[in-house]
């Protein structure tokens, strides 16, 4: 008998959901290849070339939709998800060092956004080769049970809500911003591209954790719930806020190296973008440990309208303030959203699931916080905002070190036996890794 005997029906059933909410997505793009050419004609004429970048732009939506979904949800359901993680984090860095190649060897926008799609469909590949290999006996062409998918419009509204919140900036800069509407376009696009490689690898991490939580809550194991999840928030914030002390100190240096040879490169380099965009960061991250177990718990008809709200909150927030303040204004937007819904993940996750916990984790984001923005105060003040590329490593060196030594210093002083615990769960885990392997 086959150690999975409902692999193929639930394989069917997410590759049916996949390839209904692919067809969404495809007559997406399929608009806005048709629409946003005539939006911004009049700062670019070569409507074919809009064309084709947003085509090439919509393959990792694509593919993921039509090819990697179904192999996706395999590998979280058999709690493998930190292959998708480690394909997800290789593909990054992969895509990050061709990027910068290409871009330093002044190939064209187009050339760049082809090479980081085809390094994606590697990914993609890499992940199926796998997935084929270590399930063969399941089948994704039998018959579909879709109640094992019965939150699947739901959870599809979370992704599409998710859409909204990542793209509403782009969207409204090109429809509501006047002259030079495309070159704060640019601008953003420079800044996001850091934002949200990061915001990728730290989602990596997170996505790997959730079929764990799962399995404990499907269990009823409560003490186990909490004493895991402690662990993985303790750790968790610290890496958060390690991360993005570099990117507040950091990015403004980048840019200023990304675009020294921009014949408009003072546009982009600007301290409140570095400031906003690392706040929206930030703010967007630290909900990941909560959001972990809703996911996992399947709460995702509980907390539609609260997405729905996020998403409504960017909006109308973007739009009243983008006719005065721009850029700034549809940031400002994104950081009011993202306040509420991490706050309200928080707010939820300790109710529901984990009753007594929200003054430890408002202790740890306070001290958290205090720690990076002292960090970030004096790093701004001895990083070198001038130099090449080698005094820029150099200095990420010092601050990325430097950052992990006074987090994880005060963090393991304010709770060293979360610390304790920590390490004896990390220990435990790759002795299991180790045997299984």
């Amino acid at each position: 008998m086959s150690p999975w005997p409902a692999g193929a029906w639930t394989g069917s059933a997410a590759r049916s959901f996949y390839l209904r909410s692919g067809a969404i997505f495809a007559g997406l793009v399929a608009a806005l290849v048709l629409i946003y050419p005539a939006v911004v004609r009049s700062e670019i004429g070569d409507a074919s070339f809009v064309r084709v970048m947003i085509l090439v732009l919509s393959v990792n939506g694509l593919v993921d939709y039509f090819f990697l979904g179904k192999f996706r949800v395999l590998l979280m359901a058999d709690q493998r998800g930190y292959v998708i993680s480690a394909a997800q984090i290789a593909g990054t860095v992969v895509m990050t060092v061709v990027c910068i190649l290409m871009i330093r060897a002044e190939c064209s926008a187009l050339l760049v956004k082809g090479a980081a799609a085809l390094v994606y469909l590697l990914r993609s590949a890499a992940v199926a080769v796998y997935v084929r290999r270590k399930y063969p006996h399941v089948s994704f062409r039998a018959e579909a049970d879709l109640s094992a998918f019965s939150q699947r419009w739901a959870a599809l509204l979370h992704q599409i809500v998710g859409m909204i919140c990542n793209n509403t900036d782009i969207i409204l800069m090109t429809l509501l911003l006047g002259q030079n509407k495309l070159v704060e376009v640019s601008v953003y696009g420079t800044y996001n591209l850091v934002g949200y490689g990061l915001s990728s690898l730290l989602t990596s991490v997170s996505n790997g954790i959730a079929p764990s939580f799962g399995q404990v809550i499907s269990l009823g194991e409560t003490d186990v719930l909490r004493r895991s999840y402690q662990s993985y928030e303790y750790l968790f914030f610290m890496m958060v806020f390690v991360a993005y002390t570099c990117m507040a100190v950091l990015l403004y240096p980048f840019v200023r190296l990304y675009s020294l040879d921009f014949a408009d490169s003072a546009v982009y380099v600007r301290w409140a973008l570095v400031a906003l965009f690392t706040l929206a960061g930030l703010l967007q991250t630290l909900r990941l440990p909560g959001l972990t177990v809703i996911v996992a718990a399947g709460h995702y008809r509980q907390t539609r309208g609260r997405a729905v709200l996020e998403a409504a909150i960017n909006l109308v927030v973007s739009v009243a303030l983008i006719f005065r303040w721009g850029i700034y204004g549809v940031l400002l937007g994104t950081c009011a959203s993202y306040l509420y819904r991490t706050a309200d993940v928080i707010v939820y996750t300790a109710k529901n699931f984990l009753p007594g916990t929200l003054g430890r984790t408002a202790a740890r984001l306070a001290r958290n916080l205090l720690c990076a923005a002292l960090l970030t105060a004096g790093g701004i003040r001895f990083v070198p905002l001038d130099g090449g590329w080698g005094t820029w490593v150099l200095s990420a060196v010092c601050v990325g070190a430097a950052s992990c030594v006074v987090l994880g210093g005060v963090n393991i002083l304010r709770e060293p036996a979360e610390f304790r615990s920590l390490l004896a769960r990390t220990k435990e885990v790759l002795a299991r890794r180790v045997g299984g392997a």
